[in-house]
C-alpha cells in the first residue's frame, strides 16, 4: 500500500538509552529536528545543508532551489520529456530517488506512476509538504550505510557530481538495495565544462573550472566520475548496461535549434548557480579571497554569454539491471 500523503524525515539514532525520546514526544521531536535542519549553515552569503554540511559544496537555499527546478526542465528537454530511460514497467513497485533536492523529479514520477511507492532522500528537508500520496521524503546521506527496510525495484540519481567520495561503495550499495531484476539509473554532469574546438582555452572560465576540479580533488571527490558510470555499473555486478551521452551548450552558440534552446536555458542555469557552485571550493578549499573570486566570476560571466566560446556541459545517462539471479561482483 502506498504511504499516506506526508513528508517523512528520518530521526538520528540515539545510542544512549537514557536520552532516548519517549514515544509520546516523537512527533514534537521530529518537528523540532526538521525545524533545526531547515536552519541553513550560512557561508559566503549563501545557505548550505546543515546535515552533513561538509560533504556537499553547493547551497540549498531558495535561490538554489529555483535553479534546481529550472535544471529539471533542461533535463526533460534533453530526454524528450522522459523522466527516465531505463525500460521500467508501469507503476514499478518500490522506487528510490537519491539526492532528490526540491523533490521535483520524485513528484513527477509519483504523479505519473500512482501504483508506485516512491521515497526521495536528501540532506535537507526543502521539499514541499503537498505531495502525491504515494511519495514520502526522508533526510538521509547516501554516503552512509543504507538502512532501508525494503529493497527497491528502481533507484534513480541525478546531478550528484562532486558529492560521491567512494564511487565503488556507492554503486555496491545501490546493487545491494535492489530487488533482482531492478534497475539503477543515473543522469549526471561530467565536470569540467569544456569545448571541442579550443575556444574555451585560456579563458577565465577555463581557469575557474580547473580551480574547482582541483578543489574537489582536495576534498576527495572526482569531478569526472560520471565518465566512469558504465564501468562502475559493470564492476558492481549490473547487466544490460546502457550509456547515453548528451551535450548542454553553455549558451546559444549551436546552429541546431534544439541545442540552441538547451544552451539558452543552460546559460541562465549557469549564471544563476555560478557563485553557489564556486564559493565553497574556491574560498574555503582553494584559499581565494571573496574579492578575488568576484573578479574571476565577473570575467566568467562574459565567457558564459559569449557565443564565440563553444563550451558545453557533458551529460551522461547510464543505467543497468541487477541480474534476476544475482552473482557476486568481481
Amino acid at each position: 500500500m502506498p504511504p499516506e500523503q506526508s513528508s517523512t524525515y528520518i530521526e538520528p539514532d540515539v545510542s544512549d538509552a537514557d536520552s532516548a525520546v519517549p514515544d509520546t514526544a516523537s512527533t514534537a521531536y521530529t518537528e523540532s529536528l526538521r525545524s533545526s535542519l531547515l536552519q541553513s549553515v550560512r557561508e559566503n552569503g549563501r545557505g548550505y545543508h546543515k546535515y552533513s554540511s561538509s560533504t556537499y559544496f553547493v547551497p540549498e537555499d531558495e535561490q538554489e532551489q529555483e535553479r534546481l527546478d529550472m535544471q529539471h526542465e533542461i533535463c526533460l528537454m534533453t530526454t524528450n520529456r522522459k523522466l527516465y530511460l531505463a525500460p521500467l514497467p508501469k507503476d514499478v513497485p518500490n522506487v528510490l530517488d537519491l539526492g532528490t533536492g526540491t523533490g521535483i523529479w520524485a513528484i513527477d514520477f509519483a504523479d505519473q506512476n500512482p501504483g508506485s511507492s516512491v521515497i526521495g532522500t536528501d540532506l535537507s528537508p526543502i521539499q514541499p509538504s503537498w505531495i502525491p500520496p504515494n511519495l514520502k521524503f526522508e533526510i538521509d546521506d547516501y554516503e552512509q550505510p543504507w538502512t532501508f527496510p525494503t529493497k527497491f525495484d528502481y533507484v534513480h540519481a541525478r546531478m550528484l557530481t562532486g558529492s560521491i567520495a567512494d564511487p565503488d561503495k556507492f554503486f555496491a550499495q545501490a546493487y545491494d538495495n535492489l530487488q533482482p531484476g531492478g534497475w539503477f539509473e543515473l543522469m549526471d554532469f561530467a565536470f569540467p565544462v569544456t569545448s571541442d574546438d579550443g575556444t574555451m582555452e585560456g579563458t577565465p572560465y577555463e581557469t575557474l573550472n580547473k580551480t574547482m576540479v582541483e578543489g574537489l580533488r582536495r576534498v576527495g571527490r572526482d569531478a569526472a566520475v560520471p565518465n566512469r558510470y558504465k564501468e562502475l555499473l559493470t564492476g558492481a555486478g549490473f547487466e544490460n548496461i546502457t550509456e547515453v551521452r548528451y551535450k548542454w551548450p553553455q549558451n546559444v552558440w549551436p546552429k541546431d535549434k534544439h541545442l540552441k534552446k538547451i544552451g539558452e536555458w543552460n546559460m541562465v542555469n549557469t549564471l544563476d548557480g555560478l557563485y553557489g557552485f564556486a564559493a565553497r571550493l574556491c574560498i574555503q578549499v582553494m584559499g581565494m579571497t571573496p574579492e578575488e573570486l568576484e573578479v574571476l566570476l565577473a570575467a566568467c560571466r562574459k565567457d558564459i554569454t559569449n557565443p564565440k566560446i563553444h563550451s558545453y556541459w557533458s551529460i551522461v545517462v547510464a543505467y543497468g539491471q541487477k541480474p534476476l539471479e544475482p552473482t557476486t561482483a568481481a
